[in-house]
């Protein structure tokens, strides 16, 4: 009882964390809208696979090694901060430019595995997801858990954080958000990218240790 109760309060810390706003929803927001259902869809599997290499990153310990590594951790802060500004670049650049939302299907193809990629370094690109991860399973985790409970909680994880942007994908890949994307091309983009970078610089600039 103890396990369930304690999975229950971990999945609800993880779907809270997942509907908060940041680059991840961002990125899967956009590429609903502005893509396919498809490519919004390999965009929150992305999202989930990352989450559960967080997951698995702190039930491994990272957070103490970052701990015991400040330096390692403010790096990869700078680093995941460096490409959330390139991605907010790259859109900014490209809010003039016109899309077409009939994609053949070979198109579609090639462009699962480049969405699936971003949507995975865009959600890996925050090592405080980490830290947020291992300050859940610190809290909430029972003093023993059994082999089956460390290999069902990633499993969990991805199904809630796959679930959460599976719904944002389809919600905004639906004809009224994409049609109003398509109206208001050039400042969404500006908009989105603009927020990109700044979420980006400010990762950088909080070069503080772990907590």
């Amino acid at each position: 009882m103890d396990s369930i109760l304690a999975l229950a309060g971990i999945l609800l810390a993880v779907l809270i964390g997942a509907m908060s706003p940041g680059p991840s929803f961002l990125v899967v927001a956009r590429i609903s809208i502005s893509e396919s259902r498809r490519n919004g869809l390999a965009a929150a599997t992305g999202m989930g696979v990352g989450a559960v290499i967080f997951a698995i990153l702190a039930l491994l310990g990272l957070k103490a090694l970052f701990t015991s590594v400040p330096g390692l951790y403010i790096v990869l802060k700078i680093l995941g901060g460096i490409y959330l500004i390139y991605i907010g670049v790259s859109i900014w650049r490209g809010a003039k430019e016109p899309i077409s939302v009939q994609a053949t299907e070979a198109d579609e193809q090639r462009a699962w595995l480049s969405v699936f990629t971003t949507a995975l370094f865009t959600q890996l690109s925050n090592p405080k997801t980490t830290v947020f991860y291992s300050s859940i399973f610190a809290a909430l985790l029972p003093q023993t858990i059994s082999l089956m409970f460390v290999i069902v909680l990633p499993l969990l994880v991805f199904l809630v954080e796959i679930g959460w942007y599976c719904v944002v994908a389809l919600v905004l890949s639906s004809t009224g958000p994409r049609s109003a994307y398509l109206r208001s091309k050039v400042w969404i983009d500006r908009v989105a990218g603009g927020a990109m970078g700044l979420l980006g610089i400010k990762l950088i600039a909080s070069t503080d240790a772990v907590v």
